[in-house]
């Protein structure tokens, strides 16, 4: 009997552990609920307010053009348009804390990032941003009146922890090169101007064209694109393409503070492009600081701006690069 009675018991603990493990970890899974946030039309989002720490940046969109406030600054559209697909599609994907230990997430008031979007005054949605985990394949965020803290969906800090400077449209020019008939290149008191032309295709001497005859396969000559100069000299195609491939998305490194060119200063290099509009760039003597950027005007951009070192000088190029060099009367002979 004294055994039966220890078996009983036994069976009566193991009865109570595989009670606790079925029902007693699975509370702590199921006493809370996961707020389902429903997606957002981006295109109702008309106004963004992010705030961190004793900073904040405000940017308002009309259509697909946003503007960073009150300075009016034409904001980056991919990165505006990032900003946009977190804020709409927030997922929440697990609790992380029920405790308010917001130091731990960088949830607290000095680290976190506080996201505000708005459709004209009505507020869409509201949430707190701290810190990435190791895995960096989730967020931790609070949600607007609600002390816990929960994962959500992606890594996105870094989307939103930005300064005004870097959120700004660095493209300062803009064209379709197809469209573009004449570069007109002015330096050092000189100026060179381009014409676009076809050309019939260049004569071949008596044993080309007998050379050719035996390739039947290759297909006829045609015109060629070319760039003319004003006294008839054909400039170097590639060279002046490749001006032309710069200056069609042209984006500057960083937007210039405080002094910038005066408009009655000479540039060291301009070029202007005709297209449905003329297109001009003037580049400014280079700038005597560590960075060695050029300082840089753009008939596309109201702002002054700044050229790095390697993208500028892709775009001056002396008039003596811009031509074919001319053979010597001893070569020709030769």
């Amino acid at each position: 009997m004294k055994i039966k009675k220890e078996y009983m018991i036994l069976l009566g603990i193991i009865a109570v552990l595989v009670i606790y493990l079925i029902f007693g970890t699975g509370r702590s899974k199921m006493s809370y609920t996961i707020p389902d946030l429903k997606s957002l039309d981006q295109s109702e989002i008309t106004r963004i307010e992010v705030i961190q720490a004793d900073r904040s940046l405000t940017l308002a969109g009309e259509g697909d053009v946003w503007k960073i406030q009150p300075q009016e600054f034409l904001a980056d559209p991919v990165k505006i348009q990032d900003m946009l697909k977190t804020i709409a599609e927030l997922r929440l994907t697990d609790l992380a804390a029920e405790s308010q230990d917001f130091q731990r997430y960088d949830l607290d008031e000095d680290s976190r990032i506080t996201v505000k979007a708005f459709k004209g005054d009505e507020m869409l949605r509201q949430f707190d941003i701290g810190k990435t985990p190791s895995t960096y394949r989730h967020t931790f965020v609070r949600m607007a009146d609600d002390t816990k803290v929960y994962y959500a969906k992606e890594s996105f800090r870094s989307r939103f922890e930005i300064e005004i400077n870097d959120l700004r449209d660095k493209g300062v020019m803009e064209f379709d090169r197809n469209e573009i008939s004449e570069i007109r290149i002015s330096q050092a008191g000189a100026t060179v101007v381009f014409n676009k032309a076809m050309l019939p295709p260049p004569q071949k001497s008596a044993d080309a064209e007998e050379e050719a005859e035996t390739k039947t396969s290759e297909e006829p000559a045609g015109e060629q694109e070319a760039w003319i100069s004003a006294d008839g000299r054909a400039g170097i195609k590639t060279e002046l393409d490749a001006i032309l491939s710069d200056l069609s998305d042209l984006r500057c490194d960083d937007f210039l503070e405080g002094e910038s060119p005066d408009k009655s200063m000479e540039p060291i290099f301009s070029v202007t492009v005709k297209g449905t509009k003329d297109y001009t760039l003037r580049i400014f003597t280079k700038q005597d600081d560590d960075n060695g950027n050029y300082p840089a005007i753009s008939s596309d951009s109201p702002y002054p701006f700044l050229l790095s070192t390697y993208r500028a000088e892709r775009i001056i190029k002396k008039e003596k690069d811009l031509f074919p060099e001319e053979k010597k009367v001893e070569d020709e002979k030769k």
